[in-house]
Formats: C-alpha cells, structure tokens, sequence
C-alpha cells in the first residue's frame, strides 16, 4: 500500500474525544483510553508526548502516547525512561506508514530530550524495524511476568550498560 499523508503532531485539547474514541474502537474495550486519560495531565505525562496523527482533513487517524517511567536498580536507584503505548492507529489506514511516522516521532523526541532508554510492551513482529529489542537482554526486568518477545526496549544514545532493573510504569497502568 502507498503511504498516506500524515500531519503529525502533539495532541491539543480539543484531539481529547477523538483519542479516546480511536482507542476504544481499535481495542474494542475502555481500558486503553482509560490510561490516556488517566496520564493526560499527571506528573507522569511528558510535554509534547502524546502524539496525534491527522489525516489530510484533520481527522484523528492515530496516537502514540509517551509517559514517564522508572527503572529500579537493585541498589534501589531509580532511573528515569519513557514508556511507548497506548498506540493505535485507524483499521482503515493500518499499513500505510501512519504508526511508522508516530513511532519515528517519539522517538526523535525522546533523543532530543536525552532520554536514554524507551521501553514498551507490543508485538514482537513490529517494533523491531525501529531498533527495539527484548528489554532482559539489557538487564531490564517488566514489572509483571511478560513474554521476552513482547516486553522490549530501544536503546538511545544517553543509554549506558549500567541501567538495569525492573521497570515500573505509572499508576494508570495499573501493572504492579
């Protein structure tokens, strides 16, 4: 399929409803948008970090959150990292680069912002492409009992081979 045009951009007040209501169709079920919701605003949101992709009316055709997370260290040193998700992008233009530009743009920014590491729990066939990989091989444990294919993370050029741990997402996650 041809790429579709995409805006991408942080999200405005007025992309609330359509975030939400893109979330619960493409997961068929609240819980996704319940988090979105739940991290707009809080201290575990990060300016700039949700994302909206827009189609060429404007229309809300995708969304990748970033928020803040912790890795704890053994020696209980808590080190700061972003976490990926909720994503979705419309069933309808699923497959033509939507999620890619999402993806590049987080990423892009959390780089800029010297973010060393982004973790994030997703199929194991797509995030690959972006430099993700299993998170244990690098030391970082899920705060529940993930698959290794599913629990990964992305290196960043802040990374350092010292940030190791289990990793704790924000209340609205609601995983351990």
């Amino acid at each position: 399929m041809e790429p579709l045009a995409v805006t991408v951009r942080p999200e405005r007040p007025a992309d609330h409803d359509a975030i939400r209501a893109l979330h619960d169709v493409v997961f068929d079920e609240p819980d996704e948008g319940l988090i979105v919701d739940g991290i707009r605003g809080s201290a575990d949101a990060i300016d700039g970090g949700s994302l909206v992709a827009l189609d060429g009316s404007g229309a809300v055709i995708g969304h990748l959150l970033a928020s803040r997370g912790v890795i704890v260290g053994d020696d209980g040193v808590e080190r700061h990292v972003w976490m990926l998700g909720p994503f979705a992008v419309r069933a309808d233009v699923q497959g033509r680069g939507v999620g890619a530009r999402l993806m590049r743009e987080q990423i892009n920014l959390a780089t800029k912002r010297g973010v060393p590491l982004i973790c994030l729990l997703g199929e194991a066939s797509y995030y690959p492409r972006f430099g993700f990989q299993p998170a244990r091989q690098l030391g970082i444990e899920p705060p529940q009992p993930w698959a290794d294919e599913h629990w990964q993370a992305l290196k960043l050029p802040s990374y350092s081979a010292d940030l190791r741990g289990r990793a704790r997402y924000a209340a609205p996650f609601k995983v351990g």
